[in-house]
């Protein structure tokens, strides 16, 4: 055998190899990345991509809205047993997450900066269940955890949310799991726990809310005390000539001590018999001008029958004392000052 032939069957040979080696490396790779496109990790990198754009049909396929709707609403039913109740109460429940998720989801986010509020304006502003960035927090935070659950059918999703409207960060796991529709995050493991974490904050959040309003009112009072302050307060109580009718009088006396024009005013009077005892309570208003330091004296009549529980009271109570505060007043420059009610504050979801 020549030298070239020998060259040539060796170049042969090593082609030979080569092609084996490709062959065998592509097979390899290609074996590889079918495993990927079965994996968790596959279904995790694809829902993060579909994160970013936010394509609605894409993420039908890739997330269980109804079954995750189902578990938190369950949740939301037991540590807010007063939204939509009834017979159909969870689905109710359900009907909305789904609807307030998608809409948040597919929200796009406002290009314009809102005025930063103050801690005490913040607290005003209605509470909102998911942060404003929701997306963009669950893009940045959402990781992948294969090997928690020692299940190759089942991973979890975690997610970290912080809320600003309750200064307080919220840990989601998500259950992903391989369905036969191929990989989907099919529920919220730790649901209970968010939901009941949730339910604390935004308490918390309504007492802060309350002692503010209660602060509130303090310095609302005392601004009403200094404009129109009270000298004296005198009640008395009798029956007319059909004997049937009681008059309760009431006379305010007092002086407009500032330099604005007050255009009306709601006073609070509570009737007391001569022990102290709470007998009668009213709202006495006058939509009369009370000109920068005019005296004021206003007398009111109160008309009820004689025989009444309340009029036998005020006729038994004898000398009756008044105590009065103010609970609305309007002044010429505009503001009109008055004490809310903060017996309860209102729930922000119903």
């Amino acid at each position: 055998m020549s030298l070239k032939e020998t060259l040539l069957k060796a170049k042969l040979k090593i082609a030979l190899v080569l092609l084996v080696l490709a062959l065998g490396y592509s097979a390899w790779e290609g074996w590889k990345y079918y495993q990927y496109r079965q994996s968790s990790q596959c279904a995790f990198d694809t829902l993060s991509e579909t994160l970013k754009s936010i394509d609605e049909e894409k993420l039908a396929q890739q997330v269980d809205f109804s079954s995750l709707a189902q578990h938190v609403a369950q949740c939301v039913a037991e540590f807010y047993p007063f939204i939509e109740q009834g017979s159909n109460q969870r689905t109710a429940i359900t009907g909305r997450l789904q609807s307030y998720l998608l809409e948040r989801l597919l929200a796009k986010e406002k290009g314009r900066q809102h005025a930063a509020l103050s801690p005490e304006e913040a607290l005003q502003q209605p509470l909102e269940v998911l942060p404003p960035d929701f997306v963009k927090q669950l893009q940045h935070s959402l990781a992948l955890n294969a090997t928690g659950t020692g299940n190759p059918d089942t991973a979890f999703l975690s997610a970290t949310l912080h809320h600003p409207q309750l200064d307080k960060d919220f840990n989601l796991i998500f259950l992903l799991q391989r369905t036969s529709s191929g990989w989907m995050v099919t529920d919220l493991a730790n649901a209970r726990e968010v939901v009941a974490q949730f339910r604390e904050a935004q308490l918390k959040r309504n007492e802060a809310r309350r002692l503010q309003m209660i602060k509130k009112n303090q310095a609302t009072q005392q601004r009403m005390n200094a404009t129109l302050p009270l000298q004296t307060c005198e009640a008395a109580a009798g029956v007319i000539s059909d004997n049937k009718t009681l008059l309760v009088r009431v006379i305010a006396v007092g002086r407009n001590a500032t330099a604005e024009r007050i255009n009306g005013f709601s006073l609070h009077v509570s009737i007391l018999s001569e022990d102290g005892k709470p007998i009668l309570e009213r709202f006495l208003d006058k939509a009369v001008p009370l000109q920068p330091g005019e005296p004021f004296k206003q007398d009111w009549t109160i008309e009820m029958a004689a025989d009444s529980d309340v009029g036998k009271a005020l006729l038994a109570g004898g000398k009756l004392q008044c105590k009065t505060r103010w609970q609305t007043m309007a002044l010429n420059n505009g503001d009109v000052l008055y004490i809310r009610e903060i017996k309860q504050i209102p729930e922000d979801f119903k």
